[in-house]
């Protein structure tokens, strides 16, 4: 599937060596993921704000939101940052990019992180009828306003492991860093890049041969049989669970988790 045309993205590199492009997730930023880039050192770390969030662009046109358009955003980033291919660290919505970027640009990815993430939903009707569940949620940003609408996604039981794992600082810096994003970008999101909008990538799987670590927090069941499932159709995998973490895993188990992808990039 080619990828379309790309967006350029704001993003930040620090330190050197080898290339790990770090992607954040729904109402994330790259500040969201500065725990983990900063636990891969050794490594030159590229944290990206993807489409509607932090620093890059919110168009107003649903084109550039989707999977495969962050994708390709990724990819020309990717290609400006160094002459061989990139360690690409993916969660959540990022490791759905990142997996719709390995599919369609194999030669761009040395190694695939992909955090709490999925191949998409394969049943139509169930597809269909998430896409219908985000574009609602989406309608409800500008009509409730972006407070509620993170205060009401905060408060989801995805969400329960995360805030029993920060101090009530960290809570309120995560709340404060949503409250910063431009509504039109997280709706635009929700609409043209959630699961029931993405391309299902499930029947790829078995083709993508790219040393791929699928990483989920053990207490978030839903992504761990996801995960289970990943791992048994990819060629070239390792499934990593972490006890006591959930959907943030990163977050959560911070040092467990760069562990574990310390190990699986020097290993690629």
């Amino acid at each position: 599937m080619p990828l379309s045309e790309p967006l350029q993205l704001a993003a930040d590199v620090t330190g050197s060596g080898e290339p790990v492009i770090v992607l954040h997730g729904f109402t994330g930023s790259m500040e969201a993921m500065a725990p983990l880039v900063h636990r891969l050192d050794g490594w030159r770390r590229i944290a990206v704000d993807l489409v509607g969030h932090g620093r890059s662009p919110s168009p107003v046109g649903l084109a550039p939101y989707s999977v495969e358009a962050m994708a390709a955003s990724v990819a020309e980033l990717a290609s400006g940052v160094g002459d061989g291919p990139c360690h690409v660290v993916g969660y959540s919505m990022g490791g759905r990019v990142a997996l719709a970027l390995a599919s369609a640009r194999p030669e761009v990815c040395r190694s695939l992180t992909l955090i709490s993430a999925t191949a998409g939903i394969a049943d139509a009707s169930e597809r269909a009828q998430r896409r219908r569940a985000d574009a609602a949620l989406a309608g409800r940003i500008h009509e409730r306003g972006l407070a509620r609408f993170v205060e009401e996604w905060m408060g989801l039981p995805m969400w329960d492991s995360l805030r029993a794992n920060l101090s009530s600082e960290e809570w309120q810096v995560s709340m404060d860093r949503r409250l910063r994003s431009d509504p039109t970008g997280l709706a635009n999101s929700l609409r043209a890049a959630g699961t029931g909008s993405m391309t299902p990538l499930w029947d790829r799987l078995g083709a993508l041969d790219v040393p791929t670590l699928v990483m989920c927090g053990e207490l978030d069941t839903k992504f761990v049989a996801i995960g289970h499932e990943m791992n048994n159709l990819l060629p070239a995998s390792e499934l990593v669970g972490l006890a006591g973490a959930g959907h943030a895993a990163h977050l959560e188990d911070p040092d467990g988790c760069a562990t574990a992808i310390r190990r699986h990039l020097a290993a690629s």
